[in-house]
């Protein structure tokens, strides 16, 4: 498979028309179909279905096609930062993390770098899978910085990991929901909450796989869910929250993925395991690097929620 072919397919799976494709490509219309062709014998499948009228992508075709947007998304970042390597002082910063929502936290602390005049400087990559995947990478070298809770298996002598705070649950809700009823009411109440208050009413679970193999997690639910209620089960923070936000629930989310919303209510839950909460990096950084800078920027960053 070549890059002709992916560049064919994509085009074609969003035209579904082979003279469109062969016009926004500068090829011909059999060039096209010679491309095509050629993937599909590769691959041993059909991606597309052809009549004199209409073509459409397959089953297979349309499972393909994401993977092979990335494909080419890889290629021509790579082929771009190659062409400037030689042009230009290139300083990428390439961080890992495993949740969307902590990108706010990741912004505020690049802030700092730019506040103190490193902002030409300063070319971030942002990587967004599990834990785990992310400390592989930077013991190969591959992430320079890596910020999360911290992984009670991981083991690497030349990896460091610096606590910045502790990380515990919070318990967020809408503001319009049962639950937040009393205190909106009653202001002098202290923003915390038990278990036992929260038994009755359905929860909106979000627990990525990272998180089951870290500190929290040690052969029993780090969270308590009454199995009897229609609780909703979500893959990030960001869909919790915005569940919890239509007063569907309420949502259990650790601290520092949490970005400030006017409709929801934060409650400390009191029964909240902790764990710590900081970056990990190389332990033979560049004292004038970036990442030796970043790391600096997050030892005197102010956690607050």
């Amino acid at each position: 498979m070549n890059i002709n072919q992916l560049e064919c397919f994509v085009s074609l799976a969003s035209t579904l028309n082979f003279m469109q494709t062969a016009e926004e490509l500068g090829l011909t219309q059999p060039a096209v179909s010679k491309q095509i062709k050629s993937m599909e014998e590769e691959l041993g499948a059909s991606l597309f279905n052809r009549t004199s009228r209409s073509v459409a992508l397959t089953p297979i075709g349309g499972q393909f096609l994401p993977e092979a947007k990335d494909m080419l998304k890889i290629f021509y970042h790579s082929k771009d930062w190659i062409r400037s390597y030689y042009t230009a002082e290139r300083n990428t910063l390439k961080i890992g993390y495993a949740d969307p929502s902590q990108v706010h936290l990741i912004s505020e602390i690049l802030k700092v770098l730019v506040d103190n005049g490193i902002g030409k400087r300063l070319n971030p990559e942002l990587i967004c899978d599990q834990t785990d995947a992310n400390l592989s990478r930077l013991s190969k070298g591959q992430l320079d910085i890596v910020i999360g809770i911290r992984d009670a298996k991981f083991d690497d002598s030349n990896i460091t990991f610096k606590k910045l705070t502790d990380n515990g649950f919070l318990c967020v809700v809408a503001k319009s929901h049962e639950i937040a009823k009393s205190f909106l009411e009653n202001e002098t109440l202290p923003r915390e909450i038990t278990t036992k208050e929260l038994w009755n009413y359905r929860q909106i679970l979000s627990i990525p796989p990272y998180l089951l193999k870290s500190f929290y997690s040690r052969g029993y639910r780090i969270l308590p869910v009454n199995d009897e209620l229609d609780n909703i089960i979500c893959s990030s923070t960001h869909e919790a929250l915005g569940l919890a936000s239509a007063g569907l629930g309420y949502t259990m989310i650790p601290e520092h993925h949490f970005v400030n919303n006017d409709a929801l209510l934060v409650l400390n839950w009191t029964e909240s395991p902790h764990a710590a909460f900081g970056i990990y990096y190389q332990n033979n950084l560049d004292k004038e690097s970036i990442a030796t800078l970043f790391v600096k920027a997050c030892k005197n960053f102010t956690f607050q929620r």
